[in-house]
């Protein structure tokens, strides 16, 4: 097996990520009945860092892997989705898994997963992929960012050494739940008895939630604000500076990223990264944090014009985006957004937080069958906002609005990871002449 057909068998199977959510029934039994028929490596795996929440969890587990990696551990990353490569996933000190070793373990894999039934899902057999390539590694410790919600999710088979609940808001609300405190109980299913559990900022009922599953499942929670805490000093274009106050450390530190709200998932970074390192270095940690980059999370891509990239699909995302939107772009002459959004997310209120910045927006559809229809969104654009026009493609859309704007205008793209990766994939594609 060559990795496009690993690719083409991993797509054969059930993939709640791509497909319409039709009859879906989240449970762990089946997918512990196939780890222990291929020994139970989920138990085999050293030092396990659980994340979940609705933002920056993704961010979280970049962040704290660069820090763990710059102490001399060997560390599995494991994260989802991907823009461009599904190898982006699995990752050990920042490496791709290599495609030939990808193929290889799918197709020790395959007769596996072909004897059992039910049948496991496409995100159980990369789980298993991750953890036996952790293994094969030998990863001293293992990020593990959880696809969705937290109780049931297939990475939730792990026993941490700490979890992280990054902040928490409405989003999966079919799989999950319609209020905060379902969704938050779900997330709380990282918990373990007696183990940390470092928990970002809050809103109030959520809050109330997370502390009584402390309580309930004898965690030790490390709150933000309380045990730990982050203030901003600066912030600009290039980034932001902030103040850290830990369990042991009393430092700056800088970030080149945007966003305000990156700060909460640096704490939590380094908070969560005090407790795996006992003689935690200040100089490595600010080295680990000097060059980060988080992709597709209001990335500056491209200059004159300037576009930015991002993944924002739930109203929390949005109006974060919209802030940062607000304090550094409000000047350009021309701001353009193109946007996809997935079905079964609230698209009113991600689009009417986002389209007053904007003088146009340019409605698209990802080549994906949850996709929103672009006619659908486009309708309900021009409801909300008076210059909308319609993309066929992601790619299409890219190329029309690079080709109409000057070098002090702006595009930013968002609403869905698919759009940023074919958006992505467009912007590569004329890398050998304007880009």
């Amino acid at each position: 097996m060559n990795y496009r057909q690993a690719i083409e068998f991993l797509s054969s199977l059930i993939d709640y990520e791509r497909w319409v959510y039709r009859n879906y029934e989240f449970k762990l039994d089946n997918f512990l009945e196939f780890l222990k028929k291929i020994g139970n490596p989920q138990g085999r795996l050293k030092r396990v860092v659980l994340i979940t929440g609705t933002k920056g969890k993704g961010s979280t587990a970049i962040m704290l892997a660069r820090i763990l990696q710059a102490h001399g551990e060997q560390v599995g990353l494991y994260t989802s989705p991907h823009l461009l490569d599904y190898r982006e996933r699995i990752r050990v000190n920042d490496r791709q898994i290599p495609a030939a070793r990808f193929a290889s373990i799918l197709d020790e894999l395959k007769p596996v997963i072909l004897a059992h039934e039910p049948r496991i899902t496409f995100f159980e057999a990369l789980t298993t992929v991750a953890f036996l390539h952790f293994l094969e590694e030998e990863t001293t410790v293992n990020v593990v960012e959880i696809g969705v919600g937290g109780r049931l999710d297939a990475t939730n088979v792990t026993e941490p050494e700490i979890s992280v609940i990054t902040r928490i808001g409405y989003d999966h609300t079919k799989m999950l739940g319609k209020t905060l405190k379902r969704i938050a109980q779900e997330k709380c299913g990282v918990l373990r008895k007696g183990k940390p559990a470092i928990i970002a900022a809050q809103r109030p009922l959520v809050g109330s939630v997370i502390k009584k599953a402390v309580k309930e499942t004898a965690a030790r929670g490390l709150w933000l604000g309380e045990d730990f805490s982050a203030r901003l000093i600066e912030e600009k274009i290039e980034g932001i500076r902030i103040h850290y106050r830990g369990i042991k450390m009393d430092a700056e530190f800088k970030l080149p990223v945007l966003g305000v709200h990156q700060m909460e998932n640096a704490a939590a970074a380094i908070a969560a990264a005090e407790m795996l390192i006992p003689e935690i270095k200040e100089k490595k940690v600010h080295k680990s944090l000097a060059d980060l980059k988080l992709p597709a999370r209001i990335e500056i891509i491209q200059d004159r014009p300037t576009v930015i990239l991002d993944m924002s699909h739930n109203p929390e995302s949005a109006a974060t985006l919209r802030k940062t939107l607000d304090r550094h772009f409000a000047s350009y002459p021309r701001r353009i957004l193109l946007i996809g959004i997935t079905r079964h997310k609230p698209k009113r209120r991600i689009i009417e937080t986002l389209a007053p910045f904007f003088n146009e927006i340019w409605i698209t559809q990802a080549d994906l069958p949850r996709a929103e229809s672009k006619d659908r969104l486009l309708n309900l654009c021009r409801r909300i906002h008076p210059d909308c026009h319609p993309s066929d493609s992601v790619k299409q859309g890219v190329n029309r609005i690079l080709d109409s704007l000057n070098e002090e205008d702006l595009l930013v793209i968002s609403g869905s990871v698919y759009v940023a990766g074919e958006a992505l994939e467009a912007l590569k594609a004329r890398e050998g002449t304007e880009v």
